[in-house]
C-alpha cells in the first residue's frame, strides 16, 4: 500500500489503539479465569478467546506492530487446534496463553513508551509445541501409538466420559466405567462437570504405572464413548531474563489515562439532547425577536446562549467522529482475498485515513464501500496478461481517497483498470430488456449500473454477477443523503464518487420559502447561490438551463415538485447544488436564513417520499420539510401535476 500507512496514523489514532488493546486484553483475562475454573466442556470459551486474540492480532496488523502481531497469531493457532479437536484447554494450556497476555501487554506498553520491544521467542517454541504434540481428543480411528507414547516415560490419561441414554443400553454407565479405568492404573482424580445446558460430564485423572493397554483394549474404551487425551506435563514459565524490563506500572496500564470508551448509545443520548436545545434555543429566538428593544439585554443573553449552544453541539460532534480509517483498514483483507482468487496483481493505495466522519455514518458506509472496491476488482481490473498486452503494468493500482471539504466528506474509488465501456453496458441492458436512458453521459450509465437486477455478467460468482451490490449502493447513499458520481475513460480508469455530510444528527441548512411553503436544504449539497434574470432561461431537450460560467446550469423549478403557485419576480433565485448528474440549480423564491436544524428521519416507509429526506421544526412547532436536491435534480422526483410551465420546458 502507498499512502498513510499504519505507522503514519496521528496520535490520536494510535490512542484509539491503545485503548482498543486495553480492553481486549481485559477481555482475554476474564476469558482465562473462566476456562481456569470450568476448563471442561468450555467451547464457548474457548471460542470467545479465540475472537479476542484473532481481534488483537489485527488491530496490531494495523498500526504495524508485527512482534505481538506473531505472538496474537501464534496464540490463535493454538485455540483453533483446541477448538477445531474439541479438546478441553488444560491447566497448561491456561497458564502458558496467560504468559502470552503478559508478554502481549508488555509489548504494547513498550511500543506506548517508545522503549525496545520485549522479544517472543521463548513463548512462540511452547506455543508450537503444544499445538503440535499437545493433547487431541480420542476417537475410534486415532492411532494406538499416538495416545500411548506418552505413558511410555510414566505419563497420565484425561479421560472425559459423557453419559448417554445409548450408552446407558449397552450397560455403559459412570459405574462401569470407572472399574475399567481403575483396572488399567490409578485414578488420582474424579469430578463431574455440569454443563450451562443441564448435562452432565465426568472427568478423570488416570495414572498407568505398568506399560500401556493393548490397542484392542484402548479402541474399546474409545468406542465406548470415552474420550483420551496425555496429560502433559505443566510447562515451567518462561524465562523472563530474555525480556527488556519494562516498567511494572506501564505493563499495567497500556491505554492513555485520558482516553474513556464510551457506549455509543450514550453518545446517542446525549446528541438528542443537544438536538432539543437546538430546538429551544429556535423558539427561544423567535420569542425574543418579538419583544420590543430586543437588541438589548435579552438579545445578548439570547446571542450568548446561541454561541454556547453552537460551541456544544460541535463538541458532541466531534465526540462522535472516527477516523474514515475503520473503513480502509477492512479492505486490504478483501482486496488480497479477491485479486488472489482471480489471478489478478493488485496493489492498494489508501490516502486521507484521518480524515474523520460520524461514528454511525462509518458502520452505514462498510457495505458500500466493500461493494464497490469488489466490483473494482472483480469488473474493472484486467488480468496480468491482458494488462501486458495493453501496455500497462501488469500490477494494477486501486485508489481509495478520503478528503473532508467543509461540511461534507469524499470518498473516491479509482482502478487504473479497463473502466466502463457505454456500448458494452447499453447493449446489456437493451438485452436484459430495461430502458435505455435518456441521457447516454456518464448519468445514464451510473442510473443502469445502479439499477436492482442490472449486472455485467451472465453467471454470479463469489464477488459480482447478481445486480445487487451497485443498488445497494445507490439507496444507501439516498438514505443517507448523500450523492454517488461516475467518472470513467475507456481503457483507462474508473473513478466512483461518494459525496455526504459528515455527520446525520444536526446539521447546517438554508431555509428557503416556495410560496407558502417554507423548507430546509442541508448545506453541505449546495455550492453557491446565484441570481438569474427570468428571460436568460432557455428550453433545452425538455430542460430549462441558464448560463452559468462558461457553459449551461440545467434549473429545476421546486414550486412544480411542491404544486405550490409559481411567483412572477424578474430576478430568480437558485441554489447550485451537486446532484449525480453534475451541477444544477434549483430555484426557489425565497432565501430565508441560514440555521441549525434537528434532523427527523422518516422512518416509516409509508411516509418515504422521493424528495424528502427528513423533517424539523425551527421554533414555531410546525414542521419543516428537509430537501433532498439530489433526488429532486436527479428525475427520482416526479413534478407535481399542477405545473404551470409549458411542456417543452418541464424538466
Amino acid at each position: 500500500m502507498s499512502g498513510t500507512t499504519p505507522t503514519d496514523l496521528d496520535g490520536e489514532l494510535l490512542d484509539d489503539f491503545y485503548a482498543e488493546c486495553d480492553e481486549l486484553c481485559g477481555q482475554i483475562r476474564v476469558l482465562l479465569t473462566g476456562l481456569a475454573d470450568a476448563p471442561a466442556g468450555a467451547d464457548a470459551g474457548v471460542e470467545a478467546l479465540y475472537r479476542a486474540f484473532h481481534s488483537f492480532k489485527g488491530i496490531c496488523g494495523i498500526v504495524g506492530l508485527a512482534v505481538a502481531e506473531r505472538l496474537a497469531h501464534a496464540a490463535e493457532d493454538l485455540l483453533r487446534h483446541l477448538n477445531s479437536t474439541r479438546s478441553a484447554p488444560l491447566p497448561a494450556a491456561i497458564e502458558l496463553l496467560s504468559h502470552v497476555l503478559h508478554r502481549l501487554e508488555q509489548i504494547v506498553a513498550a511500543h506506548r513508551l517508545g522503549q525496545a520491544l520485549p522479544v517472543i521467542d521463548d513463548l512462540l517454541a511452547p506455543l508450537a509445541t503444544y499445538r503440535t504434540t499437545g493433547p487431541a481428543p480420542g476417537r475410534a480411528g486415532d492411532s494406538h501409538a499416538a495416545l500411548a507414547a506418552p505413558l511410555a516415560e510414566g505419563g497420565a490419561w484425561r479421560a472425559h466420559f459423557t453419559p448417554t441414554p445409548e450408552l446407558d443400553a449397552r450397560g455403559v454407565n459412570i459405574g462401569s466405567i470407572r472399574q475399567r479405568l481403575s483396572a488399567l492404573g490409578v485414578i488420582e482424580k474424579a469430578e463431574p462437570r455440569v454443563h450451562p445446558g443441564g448435562g452432565i460430564s465426568f472427568e478423570f485423572i488416570l495414572r498407568i504405572p505398568a506399560a500401556p493397554p493393548a490397542e484392542a483394549e484402548l479402541e474399546a474404551l474409545l468406542a465406548d464413548g470415552l474420550r483420551l487425551a496425555p496429560e502433559p506435563t505443566p510447562a515451567a514459565a518462561p524465562a523472563p531474563a530474555a525480556v527488556p524490563v519494562v516498567p511494572a506500572a506501564a505493563a499495567l496500564s497500556i491505554a492513555p489515562s485520558h482516553i474513556i470508551r464510551v457506549d455509543m448509545s450514550r453518545l446517542d443520548d446525549l446528541m438528542r439532547i443537544t438536538g432539543e436545545l437546538v430546538i429551544h434555543r429556535s423558539r427561544l429566538e423567535e420569542r425574543i425577536a418579538r419583544l420590543a428593544g430586543a437588541h438589548g439585554e435579552i438579545g445578548e443573553v439570547g446571542l450568548a446562549l446561541s454561541r454556547s449552544l453552537r460551541d456544544l453541539r460541535a463538541a458532541v460532534t466531534r465526540v462522535r467522529m472516527v477516523p474514515v480509517a475503520e473503513i480502509f483498514t477492512r479492505m486490504p483483507y478483501a482486496v488480497r482475498e479477491l485479486a488472489q482468487d482471480q489471478g489478478k496483481q493488485v496493489r492498494l493505495a489508501l490516502h486521507g485515513q484521518e480524515t474523520e466522519i460520524d461514528k454511525y455514518l462509518v458502520e452505514r458506509l462498510k457495505e458500500p464501500l466493500l461493494h464497490l472496491v469488489r466490483n473494482a476488482v472483480s469488473h474493472g481490473l484486467e488480468t496480468p496478461a491482458e494488462r501486458a498486452a495493453a501496455g500497462k503494468p501488469e500490477q494494477a493500482t486501486l485508489t481509495l481517497r478520503a478528503t473532508g471539504t467543509g461540511h461534507s466528506l469524499v470518498l473516491e474509488i479509482e482502478d487504473d483498470g479497463r473502466g466502463v465501456d457505454p456500448a458494452r453496458i447499453f447493449a446489456r441492458a437493451k438485452a436484459l430488456g430495461i430502458p435505455l436512458p435518456a441521457e447516454p453521459g456518464e448519468a445514464g450509465l451510473l442510473s443502469l449500473l445502479c439499477r436492482p437486477g442490472f449486472s455485467t455478467r451472465e453467471e454470479a460468482d463469489l464477488a459480482s454477477g447478481r445486480g445487487v451490490g451497485m443498488a445497494a449502493v445507490h439507496a444507501t447513499l439516498r438514505e443517507l443523503g448523500g450523492v454517488l458520481t461516475l467518472h470513467s475513460e475507456v481503457g483507462r480508469f474508473t473513478r466512483f464518487t461518494l459525496r455526504l455530510p459528515l455527520t446525520l444528527s444536526i446539521i447546517d441548512t438554508f431555509i428557503v420559502a416556495v410560496g407558502a411553503q417554507t423548507c430546509a436544504i442541508p448545506r453541505a449539497l449546495i455550492e453557491e447561490i446565484v441570481q438569474f434574470e427570468e428571460n436568460e432561461v432557455r428550453p433545452v431537450k425538455q430542460t430549462e438551463v441558464i448560463p452559468y460560467r462558461d457553459g449551461v446550469l440545467p434549473i429545476y423549478r421546486l414550486d412544480r415538485f411542491l404544486g405550490a403557485p409559481a411567483e412572477v419576480r424578474a430576478r430568480v433565485p437558485a441554489l447550485v447544488v451537486a446532484s449525480e448528474r453534475g451541477l444544477a440549480g434549483l430555484v426557489v423564491d425565497r432565501v430565508i436564513a441560514h440555521r441549525e436544524v434537528v434532523v427527523r428521519p422518516m422512518g416509516d416507509p409509508l411516509l418515504r417520499v422521493p424528495g424528502i429526506a427528513g423533517a424539523t421544526e425551527l421554533g414555531d412547532g410546525r414542521p419543516v420539510l428537509i430537501l433532498d436536491p439530489s433526488a429532486l435534480t436527479c428525475g427520482a422526483a416526479r413534478p407535481h401535476e399542477r405545473s404551470h410551465a409549458p411542456d417543452s420546458a418541464q424538466p
